[in-house]
């Protein structure tokens, strides 16, 4: 009951958000753009991302991430892109994406083809996906899918000491550049998770862009290395996948940062208070 009420109230504030955003971008006739990202989608899924690729294409101009810096400066557009390569992803979404001719690019973890996801306890939903093989992601269709890293074993960088981020972001690069006999110029940190130094590694490793799983909405003419991305699930409410194609859900990353900064205030506060009790006992 408390996550289904915890939907609800994201839902109306993006909706509000939404609304803001129409005052305020129709009025300034500004070309706007929202990254999805999804994970799995399982056959019992095929219809209802069908139905949300059909709500992409009413809604926006489907471009490829590569295209994210040149896009023009009216209208809204985006980009699809998968993380873990999953062999569902292959069966039960870019078969979709085909018929619409939808482009979108896979950040695959260049040490995990064809197994399980490790990085998953086994009764998570999606545990019994398996990551594609060397020659599933040669069948694809390079001209409509792309392929990122998603460096090499899916690990949290932030746990890593700085040989062994080096190795994930290099090493991955090779590693799939190697597979395709094609450049590996994107990048997208597992779980999130990064530090300017794993940006500043990934920038010497050749990357040209990366990517976090940080709700963004784009304009026309912004810089940026990292590019923030929506998450999108196919069982995503319509109304819901709606407003994530509109970037109307970019200000979750503010109520957590906003909840750190109390939390650390309480800390604070609670710790202050025990230190003034020890002086106290202490003085009596």
């Amino acid at each position: 009951m408390l996550k289904y009420t915890k939907r609800i109230l994201k839902l109306i504030i993006s909706l509000l958000v939404f609304l803001f955003d129409r005052v305020t971008l129709l009025s300034k006739d500004t070309a706007t753009c929202v990254i999805l990202y999804y994970h799995a989608v399982h056959p019992e899924d095929k219809n209802s991302f069908a139905s949300q690729m059909d709500d992409l294409l009413r809604w926006t101009k489907p471009i490829a991430i590569s295209e994210i810096d040149s896009f023009k400066s009216t209208g809204h557009y985006c980009a699809v892109t998968f993380d873990d390569g999953f062999v569902c992803v292959l069966d039960n979404a870019l078969p979709e994406l085909t018929k619409r001719n939808i482009p979108a690019t896979l950040f695959i973890p260049s040490d995990c083809l064809g197994q399980h996801p490790q990085w998953l306890d086994e009764k998570h939903v999606d545990y019994k996906n398996v990551v594609m093989t060397q020659s599933q992601l040669n069948s694809l269709d390079k001209n409509l899918f792309s392929i990122g890293s998603h460096c090499r074993t899916h690990r949290n960088l932030l746990i890593m000491n700085q040989e062994e981020a080096q190795r994930e972001i290099l090493q991955s690069k090779k590693e799939l550049e190697d597979i395709l006999n094609i450049p590996t110029d994107t990048i997208s940190f597992p779980h999130g998770n990064f530090s300017q130094n794993h940006i500043d590694m990934a920038i010497q490793a050749g990357y040209k862009q990366a990517f976090s799983i940080e709700p963004k909405l784009m304009y026309a003419g912004s810089e940026c290395f990292v590019r923030g991305r929506v998450k999108a699930d196919p069982s995503d409410w319509r109304i819901e996948f709606r407003l994530k194609l509109f970037g109307a859900y970019r200000w979750l990353p503010l109520v957590f940062s906003i909840k750190q900064q109390i939390n650390t205030l309480l800390k604070k506060v609670l710790y202050s208070n025990l230190a003034l009790k020890v002086v106290q006992r202490n003085s009596q």
